[in-house]
């Protein structure tokens, strides 16, 4: 019986994929940097990139495969203190693909990002072959563990993938988004603000979809590539995304403001899923109305707005 470890629980991701693979009854453990109390599997800490506590871990709990959705996730966290970015998220990765050589796991599922893939300004779709230049220290650790899983499945056999989410929401979610952002400002009666800019767009996929794709990734009986896009396969504007939230939040509005940040925009086309679908059966099914609606209700029971 396999026995998964999944990093970063306390996040979006992590606590996603966590609450789904118990559900299904398959074991579980959690690692996260602070953990609560009264999971109902194990949970240990982790302050990444402290590379002895993944051999602890797989040890101790006879783990067979890694989901690591867990470090910084976003160029807005840690802007200060970028030597730290790359200590959480690429050394923390190579302690991670170096353990699951040594312990022989069947397989990994690490978290890239659309940022991996930089600027490409003529907006055309983004396959997985398209060149990584990011152009923020965040992307950049991304790209660069996506290089290290490609070397290690190369020389060494390490059955490892990387996923290279588009601009995920939902229920969980805490660093800015638009979705979440609206809807706060929808309970107050107040209009929400952001920048569009043409050389940008917004791709939102919903994080039940986003856990579609890693139960894809961990179960496929083969992989044909290392890496993969997951994300909605189209772009999104700012009266889509306010019409969607407007079903459940009549009151809801959102004001494009050139002074405002332009947040959860990518300087890239549309990521095509079409390997995603193909290999790890993938198929965005939660439509912005409904995952809007979920957000929503999230929302209110944490009190915010």
């Amino acid at each position: 019986m396999s026995t998964i470890l999944v990093t970063g629980l306390s996040g979006l991701i992590g606590r996603a994929v966590a609450d789904r693979f118990f559900a299904m009854g398959r074991s579980v453990v959690g690692m996260d940097q602070r953990v609560g109390a009264n999971e109902p599997f194990p949970v240990l800490t982790h302050d990444l990139p402290d590379p002895h506590r993944w051999h602890e871990v797989i040890e101790r709990f006879g783990i067979t495969d890694i989901i690591h959705p867990g470090g910084v996730s976003g160029p807005m966290l840690l802007p200060d203190a970028p030597a730290r970015i790359v200590d959480i998220n690429l050394a923390g990765v190579a302690g991670l693909l170096e353990a699951a050589r040594i312990h022989r796991l069947r397989r990994v599922v690490c978290f890239s990002s659309v940022l991996a893939y930089g600027e490409h300004p003529d907006l055309s779709p983004v396959s997985e072959r398209a060149l990584l230049q990011p152009t923020t220290l965040y992307g950049a650790t991304k790209a660069a563990g996506d290089a290290l899983i490609t070397a290690y499945h190369a020389q060494f056999g390490l059955d490892a993938v990387s996923l290279r989410v588009a601009g995920c929401y939902g229920p969980g979610r805490v660093t800015p988004c638009v979705i979440r952002l609206t809807i706060e400002a929808g309970l107050r009666g107040e209009p929400a603000r952001f920048r569009s800019d043409p050389r940008r767009t917004r791709q939102f996929v919903y994080v039940d979809d986003v856990v579609d794709a890693v139960i894809g990734a961990l179960d496929a009986n083969s992989l044909a590539q290392r890496h993969y896009n997951v994300g909605p396969g189209v772009v999104h504007d700012l009266p889509e995304v306010e019409a969607a939230i407007r079903h459940s939040l009549p009151q809801a509005r959102i004001v494009e403001d050139p002074q405002a940040l332009p947040v959860g925009s990518f300087a890239v086309g549309a990521l095509t899923i079409d390997a995603a679908r193909r290999d790890l059966g993938f198929n965005p099914r939660v439509s912005m109305v409904e995952g809007t609606r979920r957000t929503l209700e999230w929302v209110k029971q944490r009190g915010h707005g």
